[in-house]
């Protein structure tokens, strides 16, 4: 047996292979040994073998049961075994402190992740949560991507491995001393990167205005001309709007940012607020569902903006494609193009060096005229004989 095999009671393994290997009172009752296998002839999962064990017990306690008692020797009815689950675990998470820290949108997220470990990998889901070993977990992956795709597969398996962490630190693990669901080395995806155009941009806007959706342009302006995240442009303040600069703390990050307003934006900004003042209205935020004159909620925002991009879309095909988060991804590419360095850009957006970097990278493959230009410099160093 490997250390990496789980110990399920009645089950030896042999080369990662499950089989009964019954001892002397068994064998003296007339079991014999057998390797385990499903009704498809194929080596039972850990989660199979897990079953068929619970199976055996309760066969083996019928027969005690249904055997003559000696009226001497009664023998009480055997306690019923009880297994902590990968359900409980998961639930038992999902219902914790750490878990009501997170961020809403986070919350959200990873109970969308309980759920798909939940309809997809059953038995996984009803197994004893300390028989799960590291090939176990790297089979729920491969299952998993076949069925969800990679992208859920990988959000899973990370998260399951949270809930690993926190359920060995409160002591609900007792046996398990290796987190099986880290270091699965999960299949890198290839990160997404769309920078808008400025015509794209452009058209977007002047449809969000066409369309009396104002506030939509806003955003999309906010948001190519400071780069950030659609959840804090939507909870920015008025109050971190002072002397012509945008000053806020990013929520996933908590990074501070500290920047001055692009005069496009200020103008959209200000225009706003007239608005608002027209309409009577008196509300902290600076970004607000104009039909209603509340702050928006995101989901619903998500639905105005797809509407907009929608109608953007008849008379420019590309913006169909253009979603809000690739706002962000917008402002680097445009600061780096203004010139920028990629320290200023990060300073602006509040992404990290490494981030920022890669994002460039997939921009840079997408615009040979970057290549060109430099080539440019080179023959112009060149010929002044320097």
């Amino acid at each position: 047996m490997r250390k990496t095999d789980p110990k399920i009671k009645y089950v030896s393994w042999r080369n990662g292979r499950p089989r009964f290997t019954p001892g002397p009172k068994l064998r003296q009752q007339g079991y014999k040994a057998e390797d385990l296998v499903n009704d498809a002839g194929e080596w039972m999962t850990a989660g199979e073998a897990l079953d068929w064990s619970r199976r055996f017990a309760e066969s083996l306690a019928a027969a005690r049961k249904a055997r003559p008692r000696r009226k001497q020797a009664a023998t009480p009815p055997p306690k019923p075994v009880s297994y902590y689950t990968v359900a409980e675990l998961l639930k038992d998470y999902a219902t914790s402190q750490a878990f009501r820290d997170l961020q809403p949108r986070t919350q959200k997220d990873y109970l969308t992740k309980i759920r798909s470990i939940e309809r997809h990998l059953k038995d996984a889901w009803a197994a004893e949560a300390e028989a799960l070993t590291q090939p176990i977990c790297f089979g729920m992956y491969d299952e998993l991507r076949g069925k969800t795709g990679l992208h859920t597969a990988n959000a899973a398996m990370r998260l399951l491995g949270i809930a690993y962490s926190w359920g060995m630190s409160r002591g609900k693990l007792p046996a398990v001393a290796i987190n099986p669901a880290h270091k699965l080395k999960l299949k890198k995806e290839e990160p997404r990167v769309r920078a808008g155009e400025r015509e794209e941009i452009e058209h977007m806007i002047a449809t969000a205005d066409a369309l009396k959706r104002p506030e939509i342009g806003d955003m999309i302006a906010l948001g190519v001309w400071s780069g950030q995240r659609q959840g804090d442009r939507l909870a920015y303040q008025i109050a971190g709007r002072r002397n012509g600069r945008i000053m806020l703390r990013q929520s996933k990050t908590k990074v501070l940012v500290d920047i001055r307003e692009f005069s496009e934006l200020n103008r959209r900004l200000d225009a706003a607020q007239e608005r608002r003042k027209l309409a009577e209205v008196i509300s902290s935020h600076v970004i607000l569902d104009e039909r209603t004159w509340r702050p928006f909620e995101e989901d619903h925002y998500r639905k105005v903006y797809a509407e907009v991009r929608r109608h953007a879309a008849r008379t420019m095909k590309s913006c169909a494609t253009l979603r809000d988060q690739d706002l962000r991804d917008t402002a680097v590419t445009w600061l780096f193009r203004a010139g920028c360095t990629v320290g200023e850009i990060c300073a602006i957006t509040g992404h990290s060096l490494a981030t920022a970097t890669q994002i460039l990278e997939h921009y840079f493959a997408r615009h040979p005229e970057l290549a060109d230009s430099a080539i440019d410099k080179v023959e112009l160093w060149w010929n002044k004989g320097e």
